[in-house]
């Protein structure tokens, strides 16, 4: 079944990090965003930085590659990719320390049962080497992102007449209304100061503000030369291209499974079919059942989302799976 693909939101490391709050919308097919502070409504982001500590946790026949991502500012990213990722360990395992990086893919926050702690990491979809330069582009256009945010998040509820202003897309005005429900007191200020640090250090040498039209980042249309709200519409509208080769209308990617992760993905649909009572089966009462096929949560989360991808299976509520 067809479905469309989020656009690919450029955020930095320390927004993404503090978005702990899930949110899924009252549709089918619905993806599981995050709501960030000041109201960041992310699936599928467009990150960048340098990558570090790249290894493979798993075996050469069944890869587990985890990495750091350092943006712009030194914070960072985490990125996980397994056999139910494919393309993303695929392109991880081709890349090394140290090199530039731009990387789309879906955002995904876990909190452990004996943890108050929650991680946010993102999986990867599409990985490609970039310059320095690509970068420090990247990075002014994610801090326009910024600025809109931070004043739209002071205005909400305090000045209609400048928020009206704005001229918001519905996804940005959802983000603002689920961000002031989620979360009721933000220090607002702190994204501020993130943002005068990191445009302190683009302003120091490291980026050239002239050639930041230049920016077509191989993840973005081509005539993207600015992040404003008719790219972002425009982005809603159309599938996001993941890379130059692979910008097709609207159709949910085949892709290409080894015999045991098609055996394991058998599984856990079949399990949910069994189990679904008629509102979906809860996550961790579907965790439990699979643990005994040898299932184990992270290889459960790739699993539920390659089969959302492929459209077998939707959220007909919050952390509920259903076939389709």
């Amino acid at each position: 079944m067809a479905q469309r693909r989020e656009p690919g939101v450029l955020v930095l490391a320390k927004e993404l990090n503090g978005a702990i709050e899930k949110h899924v919308e009252d549709r089918e097919y619905s993806p599981t965003y995050l709501i960030s502070e000041i109201g960041g409504k992310l699936s599928r982001v467009l990150i960048a930085g340098v990558l570090d500590q790249l290894e493979n946790r798993g075996s050469e026949s069944d890869p587990f590659y985890t990495a750091r991502v350092i943006d712009p500012n030194g914070d960072f990213y985490y990125l996980q990719a397994g056999q139910y990722n494919p393309e993303g360990a695929s392109a991880l395992s081709k890349l090394e320390n140290g090199v530039p990086i731009l990387c789309v893919g879906k955002v995904r926050a876990r909190t452990p049962e004996d943890s108050e702690r929650t991680y946010v990491s993102v999986q990867p979809e599409g990985v490609r080497a970039v310059s320095m330069d690509e970068i420090n582009h990247w990075a002014i256009k994610a801090c326009e992102e910024l600025i809109k945010r931070i004043n739209a998040t002071k205005a909400f509820g305090e000045n209609d007449e400048e928020y009206n202003k704005m001229n918001l897309t519905s996804r940005e005005k959802d983000g603002m209304q689920l961000a002031k429900e989620f979360y009721p007191t933000v220090a607002v200020e702190n994204y501020s100061a993130l943002l005068y640090d990191c445009l302190t250090k683009l302003a120091s040498g490291e980026a050239n503000s002239e050639e930041t039209s230049n920016f077509t980042g191989e993840f973005e249309p081509a005539s993207s030369t600015s992040v404003n709200e008719e790219v972002i519409e425009t982005a809603e509208e159309k599938p996001e291209p993941i890379a130059q080769e692979e910008a097709k209308e609207d159709v949910v990617e085949e892709e290409q499974t080894a015999p045991e992760s098609s055996e394991n993905e058998s599984k856990v649909l079949q399990t949910i079919k069994k189990l679904d009572e008629g509102d979906g089966i809860y996550y961790d009462d579907l965790g439990i059942a699979v643990s005994l096929e040898g299932i184990d949560g992270p290889m459960l989360d790739e699993i539920l989302d390659s089969l959302t991808d492929q459209g077998l299976i939707f959220q007909p509520r919050f952390n509920h799976y259903k076939e389709a």
